[in-house]
């Protein structure tokens, strides 16, 4: 469950120091995008004013000045969400051929906290989440296997009868307890014989409310954060 929290400015430059001298995991996403740019940290701060963010590539793709992002970072237990807008990088030296360093405005007083632990999405190491698949009428219990901002990975231990195109819904509750609904199209499925799960569907996701897409898309970005930090630690 994710909790919203109101600092002073002093607790708000005291939170991003911890972050940036923890060299904490910081990911980048524009809001509507299903592209995230990660493997940054804060290197530097602008109190009041600006954060400056380490690590992009020449490779990446940037987010332009004026961009409404989400920004995600790790700290300890808890993997912070931060709405910002993008500001105009550092200048590069002439003759140097660096990355740039990013420039994220300083973000206001209330910030979104999620524990680290209710951020484990379905995904490889990573715990299912149990739900319920409807196809054609009928009631099936299931287990999200993956889970991504366009698609999910199901499996069932009940043969069902998926044709593709197939219009299905799901019904399951992201980490946190929050409820979620979804329709999709089944897009493939198969049977692995010796599977505790043996009947595997994936599905393309269609209708999603806003607040379901936005709920969606910070869980996500949180969990990838998480394992990129998992990595980091190991």
């Amino acid at each position: 469950m994710s909790v919203m929290r109101t600092f002073s400015d002093s607790g708000l430059e005291t939170l991003l120091v911890k972050a940036m001298d923890s060299l904490s995991a910081v990911s980048l996403r524009a809001d509507g995008s299903v592209r995230m740019l990660g493997q940054l940290r804060v290197c530097e701060l602008e109190p009041g004013v600006a954060l400056q963010l380490q690590g992009a590539k020449h490779r990446d793709q940037l987010p332009p000045e004026g961009t409404a992002v989400t920004l995600s970072l790790i700290l300890g237990d808890e993997a912070v969400s931060i709405q910002t807008l993008m500001l105009a990088p550092l200048p590069v030296p002439a003759g140097r051929n660096y990355p740039p360093i990013l420039r994220a405005a300083w973000p206001g007083q209330v910030l979104e906290f999620h524990r680290r632990e209710d951020v484990r999405v379905a995904s490889v190491d990573l715990p299912s989440l149990a739900a319920t698949l409807v196809h054609r009428g009928r009631r099936y219990p299931a287990k999200v296997l993956n889970l991504t901002e366009m698609g999910m990975g199901l499996g069932l231990a009940e043969a069902v009868g998926f044709q593709p195109q197939d219009r299905v819904e799901v019904e399951t509750c992201l980490p946190g307890g929050a409820p979620f609904r979804v329709q999709g199209d089944v897009r493939h499925f198969e049977v692995l014989e010796e599977a505790e799960l043996p009947t595997r569907v994936g599905l393309i996701l269609l209708t999603l409310p806003e607040e379901g897409k936005a709920a969606l898309a910070r869980l996500i970005q949180a969990r990838r954060m998480y394992l990129s930090q998992g990595l980091r630690e190991g």
